[in-house]
């Protein structure tokens, strides 16, 4: 999930934003809600009619049948400090969740069921199917797990109750409505996961905005499927990669070789170009495709079992990155799409 806005629209005030066209009553109750949030409300229904433009025959209804979701709220809280230090995670461990038997079965499987979409989408967009598939693998096992909660319901509590991340999720709000609306279904009926998200790709209501695509349909002819149709997921999914960089042909995580004693300073940014790290001694594993020398990389060290390893991350490992910002989660999915890869052949 993207990090939030620096600036905190959701806490000015409704007088400093609301027009005078928008319906902002002093007693507007919100009944799904504790008491002390009905101020916030009040609040949130004001942004969202003039920051969002948001009509207030949709906005108030909505959040009027809204409810609180303690349950969304646990679960994205982040843990109290601990006074015991605890070791990382290792990202051998975190890979390991994902790379079970049963999950590459899946993926074979759910690879043979679409392998002609699969094909054309990678043919329109450059992403080739492993990638795709380890985004599907991850997020809902191919769809197996979406997700219950009501979307608005989230978004709203989160809006309230984590403050840090109110600016983000109230946008979210207002994304979720405008997709309601674009889709022509209740906002009630929008289910995903305790962040928002939604469909076989769990994209938040504002990726599913702008980069969900109806599969071979032009530009502005409706909206996808992302629960029920895999070529809209999947399109939709690729089309995310292609607007976040994605280099076709190019390598996602390369092994390095270091030729001296000891690796450069490690970055999980960009931050070297490959001459500058061969002049440091660390080249691409032999039988890479050799890119050119002012190709931007970054040098990541990730635990294995037997110890560390070092990679080079190329452009499309930051296409995966802008999917979610975790590097265990972009060098799993590389990391699926090469196991799929020898399975098939």
């Amino acid at each position: 999930m993207p990090a939030a806005p620096a600036h905190d629209t959701a806490q000015s005030s409704a007088a400093e934003l609301a027009p005078a066209s928008a319906y902002c009553p002093a007693d507007l109750r919100f009944p799904g809600f504790p008491e002390r949030y009905q101020d916030d409300l009040r609040s949130f229904a004001c942004i969202l009619q003039q920051h969002y433009g948001l009509p207030a025959a949709l906005v108030i209804p909505a959040l009027q049948s809204a409810h609180y979701d303690s349950r969304a709220v646990s679960l994205m809280s982040p843990p109290p400090p601990s006074s015991v230090p605890q070791a990382p995670l290792p990202w051998w461990r975190y890979r390991e969740r994902f790379l079970s038997a049963q999950r590459l079965d899946s993926g074979v499987r759910f690879w043979r069921e679409h392998r002609r979409i699969l094909e054309d989408v990678a043919e329109k967009y450059g992403v080739p199917p492993p990638i795709l598939l380890g985004i599907l693998n991850i997020e809902t096992g191919f769809g197996s797990f979406m997700g219950n909660f009501p979307v608005l319901d989230a978004n709203l509590s989160l809006s309230l109750a984590l403050k840090p991340r109110r600016a983000f999720f109230l946008a979210q709000t207002a994304e979720t409505l405008k997709l309601a609306e674009k889709l022509g279904r209740p906002v009630s009926a929008l289910r995903g996961s305790p962040a928002g998200a939604m469909g076989m790709s769990q994209f938040l209501a504002s990726s599913y905005l702008k980069y969900g695509v109806v599969w071979n349909d032009p530009p502005g002819e409706g909206l996808p499927n992302l629960w029920q149709s895999v070529p809209d997921v999947l399109a939709s999914t690729a089309n995310f990669f292609r607007a976040h960089g994605w280099q076709p042909g190019q390598p996602v995580l390369v092994p390095a070789l270091i030729s001296r004693g000891s690796a450069p300073e490690t970055s999980t940014r960009p931050d070297y170009t490959l001459a500058q790290l061969a002049r440091l001694g660390v080249y691409p594993e032999r039988g890479h495709a050799l890119l050119p020398a002012d190709t931007r990389v970054g040098l990541l060290r990730l635990e294995g079992r037997t110890g560390p390893h070092y990679y080079l991350a190329y452009p499309n490992f930051y296409a995966i990155m802008g999917y979610n910002p975790s590097v265990y989660y972009s060098a799993t999915v590389w990391a699926y799409a090469e196991a799929l890869g020898r399975i098939r052949g």
